[in-house]
């Protein structure tokens, strides 16, 4: 009985829907606009409060480069599967309606929000791949033969994935079919197949009519709306980006083909710091605009192909500016140890100059990674690295040592213990009523994650779907959890005390999350500093960390300075100016204003009369 009403449910539901979408077509007046308001409004309220929720920070850079009006188009690059869409679409000064995979829009939950956003979808081949019959034998550069297959069933212009074994593919373009086992082939992405006697399996991904598609884009930016995309074509969870697919290219000029007026394309930039984790950090960047010239678009009607491989090449560049690209995770954790060490301690970088620098130093340890000095500097830095994590140490504690004196560490420690202790009291009970959401969740997001891995030929540990699926799994958990406590309270008490809860109790879990990340971090500046102080091990340990780190920070600052200042632009004009001004302040000893001093030219002007007046005073000690 139940089944029988949920499926007549979604009966009158599309029936509803579709006669609400017919009448929205025919008289398109003011309500509808106000329906549309108030419905971005609320899902992007939703979507912040589930982000805010799952990260501890999430910054915003770069709006300004964002038209107010106009069509749009948004690059984006895509490391967080479902993740990278809300956060867009949250924080985006524009709406975009977003191009996603016809088989997530086939999705439950997925599906619903991104029909509820005006998404428009694509069928993509791989997700319509079918395993082909027979066996792949040869492949060369211009030709195919197979053995049992049935070529001439395939449609000209269809993909062949060839399996090599593991992960790895071969992909090649049929062109000419001359029989059930030879054709004739125009792409491949490697020279030959290597020799299997027997022969390799292989999957055809079909080719797709993307007619309606078209359309449907061409529409949204004809009426001067937004398109978002990830020309990446899926999401993965390696350090740099992946091969951009041409379709955005095509999209924008096809636009102005169409007589559209010409669209701006806003490259973005998702960082994400152990995005996959609870309570990390994400970073939003909205990079210059890109505009289509006359120049460009007289090319594309001259040569359609190179016009869009012209506009690919500057949309890479434009992305490259936008994105920390490294080749792997450990040579990302170590650009962002160098430009640590490399950073003056007292200065703290704003978001905008602290992606800038990390990226010029990415790009910077590039150009010298074939030098010794720099293999010998990565040696050290490596060795630091293993030396923090078995100390349970962060750079920042070592850093800081030489500020520390004993009668102040015993006050720091009792600080760091009570707030400890003060947080610990606050979020215990949200935590463990919370408790089973954030087990299932993290079960849940791991099994998807291995099948992910599984079933895709990019992606290395599946972290880029964890976060989709922990958000995905806390959207379906939590809503039953309050209305869980709402009943019990309304069955065995009062009405009253259920509306308490149900007001309550969301704000209470929020708060529960953001005290007892707060706990975590007061536990663990406090556990070292704890050891340092009644183990003489551990302490004179902590001093030789110290003393290695400043010869780190020596090493790092010379293989800069001396290879890659000079010779490329590693720091902004507003950057060099102020880091100059502060390196020249290094007698100065630390106090309670330097020591988090903000990155602003208000504070170095200050310490700069600061630190005339204490040469002026040590001169005039040394003639006394």
């Amino acid at each position: 009985k139940a089944t029988v009403s949920v499926l007549y449910w979604k009966m009158e539901k599309s029936k509803i829907e579709d006669e609400i979408r017919q009448s929205e077509d025919e008289s398109p007046g003011p309500m509808r606009g106000l329906y549309e308001m108030m419905k971005t409004g609320v899902t992007r309220s939703y979507f912040r409060m589930l982000l805010y929720a799952y990260y501890r920070e999430v910054d915003v850079i770069g709006i300004e480069n964002v038209p107010r009006t106009g069509p749009v188009i948004f690059c984006g690059n895509h490391q967080n599967q479902f993740v990278d869409g809300v956060m867009l679409y949250a924080h985006c000064p524009r709406i975009p309606s977003f191009i996603i995979a016809a088989k997530s829009m086939g999705r439950q939950v997925v599906g619903d929000f991104a029909r509820f956003m005006n998404c428009i979808p694509v069928r993509r081949p791989q997700d319509e791949a079918v395993a082909g019959p027979g066996v792949i034998t040869s492949v060369t550069e211009t030709h195919i033969t197979g053995m049992h297959t049935k070529f001439t069933s395939i449609p000209g212009g269809s993909l062949i994935s060839i399996s090599l074994g593991g992960a790895s593919t071969l992909i090649v373009k049929l062109m000419n079919i001359t029989s059930d086992t030879a054709a004739e082939i125009k792409e491949i992405s490697t020279d030959s197949l290597p020799e299997a006697p027997e022969g390799r399996a292989y999957k055809i991904f079909p080719k797709i009519d993307q007619k309606e598609m078209w359309q449907s884009v061409y529409a949204r930016l004809g009426q001067g709306g937004c398109i978002g995309i990830f020309p990446e074509g899926g999401s993965h969870d390696q350090t740099s980006m992946i091969g951009m697919k041409d379709g955005i290219a095509r999209i924008a000029l096809g636009s102005i083909e169409h007589g559209n007026q010409p669209p701006v394309i806003i490259p973005v930039g998702l960082t994400y710091y152990y995005g996959h984790r609870f309570r990390s950090r994400a970073h939003i960047e909205f990079g210059k605009p890109l505009y289509i010239t006359d120049d460009m678009y007289k090319g594309y009607q001259e040569d359609k192909a190179a016009g869009v491989v012209s506009l690919m090449q500057e949309l890479q560049a434009a992305m490259a500016e936008v994105t920390i690209q490294c080749p792997d995770w450990r040579t990302l954790k170590q650009v962002h140890h160098v430009r640590r060490l490399y950073q003056p301690g007292r200065i703290k970088l704003d978001v905008a100059e602290y992606l800038r620098t990390t990226r010029r130093f990415a790009q910077g340890l590039r150009l010298v990674e074939d030098l010794p000095a720099a293999k010998a500097l990565l040696e050290k830095l490596e060795l630091y690295q293993e030396n923090l994590k078995a100390y349970l140490l962060t750079d920042h504690q070592v850093q800081s040592l030489d500020t520390l004196q004993s009668h102040t560490s015993y006050k720091l420690v009792a600080h760091r213990m009570f707030m400890t202790a003060f947080w610990f009291l606050l979020c215990i009970t949200g935590v463990v009523i919370n408790l089973p959401v954030g087990v299932i969740a993290r079960v849940y997001s791991d099994v998807k994650s291995m099948e992910a891995v599984k079933n895709s030929t990019v992606k290395v540990l599946g972290n880029d779907v964890k976060a989709s699926y922990k958000v995905l799994c806390a959207m379906m958990l939590a809503p039953f959890y309050i209305m869980m406590y709402v009943v019990l309270a309304w069955w065995y008490y009062s009405f009253g005390l259920a509306v308490v809860i149900l007001i309550v109790y969301p704000l209470w879990s929020y708060w529960s999350v953001v005290w007892a990340n707060n706990c975590m971090c007061a536990a663990r500046a406090t556990f070292p500093l704890l050891l340092s102080l009644h183990s003489e091990n551990y302490m004179s340990r902590f001093n030789e960390l110290h003393n290695f780190r400043k010869e780190l920070v020596a090493d790092v600052r010379q293989l800069v300075d001396v290879h890659v200042r000079g010779k490329h632009d590693l720091w902004s004009s507003r950057s060099e100016e102020l880091y100059q001004r502060i390196e020249a302040l290094d007698s100065i000893p630390p106090t309670e204003e330097t020591q988090n001093m903000p990155f602003t030219v208000e504070h170095t002007s200050r310490l700069e009369k600061r630190a005339v007046s204490n040469t002026s005073f040590s001169s005039s000690a040394k003639s006394e």
